[in-house]
């Protein structure tokens, strides 16, 4: 998979597209060759819209001197603030849904002067989609992905949800408004598939609401003054060694560092599908079509990519749950604690058997307080603990029998060996 960083530089590069805003823009069969990138990337596609203003591109990275089109990425430039188009459909679109984009353009008149009229075009979603459309025809065996800044996310979010893709995008508005009524079902039904990294003191990237889901947002302790623009670059984002967005630790970011561990698991999952795929093309590139053990395989290894994902998943929310817990726990006994130093305070002139008495006639005590409650916790870590050795148990025995079968098979063995 492009890594987040790949993922930044590519709807960086989206934006020289744009012909009016550069002399030599990016063309079908350019090289994007970039220290930072994991990979260089060839330029498969690229849309540069006069009528409306809409730009993208569409890349696949290099392996071995060739692209490879069994992953394909389509990036989608964001706003030009010199380009009026763009600034139309900002508010005309982003603001207020409309999949059409109303233009001035200038005409002659029969005086030898210009007179300026109304002209109504498609909106840049239309004709996001419908590149969109085009990628996906021409490369049908791809697993594609979109990214975008800014509008260019909002647009790439828009054509993740519609086509069910992954998305990985930046400080984008969000979309939810123009989604279709399947689209909106599905982002609902799947979380983890859009990511939407905002910086919280963004007022552009944060508009629109977060209907998608897919929005992340991550304080980078850079104070909270709407006006300063660098919320809204993409200079702001850092990544590590391995091309991972850097989310800071602080207070404010537990939950989105609990996100973006979940995007992690659905990404993995989604690249566990793209290996079927391949497999499963492979396998009828031998024979035309698919033998029963084939098919056998195939559908189990779909159920353990399932089981994996569910498994992690799992794991991933027990922890935290283990963890409040835990935490809830170690309440309990404080809370007990002060309520004994509470009332020894009170009634100085007691002994501890008084105060534990008086206590008790209150149904206070360490029982009622902190042994049962406790044990109500550690029978919720308990079955917690045996769903994921349930899980665990399913993985091993999918595993197995997946093993099995390939023994058995020596031609299927042969194929993917």
């Amino acid at each position: 998979m492009p890594t987040d960083r790949d993922y930044k530089i590519l709807s960086d590069e989206s934006y020289e597209v744009d012909s009016n805003k550069n002399d030599q823009p990016w063309e079908k069969g350019d090289i994007l060759s970039n220290s930072k990138l994991s990979t260089d990337y060839k330029v498969l596609q690229v849309k540069d819209n006069k009528e409306n203003g809409m730009q993208a591109m569409a890349v696949a990275p290099i392996k071995n001197g060739k692209p490879d089109t069994s992953q394909v990425v389509i990036a989608f430039a964001g706003t030009n603030a010199d380009d009026g188009l763009d600034i139309l459909t900002d508010t005309q679109t982003v603001g207020l849904n409309k999949d059409t984009l109303t233009t001035s353009v200038e005409v002659p008149s029969n005086s030898s002067k210009t007179e300026t009229h109304k002209k109504i075009v498609d909106a840049q979603s239309v004709t996001a989609l419908q590149f969109a459309d085009e990628i996906r025809k021409k490369y049908p065996n791809a697993s594609i992905s979109t990214t975008g800044h800014s509008l260019g996310e909002y647009l790439a979010l828009l054509v993740a949800a519609e086509n069910k893709w992954l998305n990985v995008g930046f400080n984008g508005p969000d979309p939810y408004g123009i989604l279709s009524n399947e689209a909106k079902e599905w982002v609902k039904n799947n979380p983890g598939w859009l990511t939407n990294f905002r910086n919280r003191g963004d007022a552009i990237g944060n508009l629109m609401g977060n209907g998608t889901g897919a929005g992340i947002k991550i304080s980078l302790a850079m104070g909270l003054n709407p006006l300063k623009g660098a919320f809204h670059s993409l200079s702001t984002w850092k990544f590590d060694d391995k091309g991972r967005l850097i989310i800071p630790k602080n207070d404010y970011n537990k939950k989105a560092i609990q996100q973006e561990s979940e995007r992690q698991l659905m990404q993995q999952f989604v690249m566990g599908m793209v290996v079927l795929q391949e497999l499963k093309a492979k396998f009828q590139a031998s024979g035309g079509g698919l033998s029963t053990n084939e098919k056998i395989y195939l559908e189990d290894s779909q159920a353990l990519a399932v089981i994996q994902l569910a498994s992690s998943e799992f794991e991933l929310a027990m922890t935290n749950t283990i963890k409040i817990y835990q935490e809830g726990m170690l309440d309990l006994e404080k809370l007990w604690q002060q309520c004994v130093s509470k009332a020894r305070s009170e009634a100085s002139d007691l002994s501890h058997g008084e105060i534990m008495e008086m206590l008790h006639s209150v149904n206070c005590t360490e029982s009622t307080m902190v042994t049962l409650p406790n044990e109500e916790f550690r029978e919720k870590i308990a079955k917690a603990k045996q769903m994921s050795e349930k899980f665990t148990r399913l993985v091993s025995e999918i595993k197995s029998k997946l093993a099995e079968l390939v023994q058995r098979d020596q031609e299927l063995a042969r194929q993917l060996g």
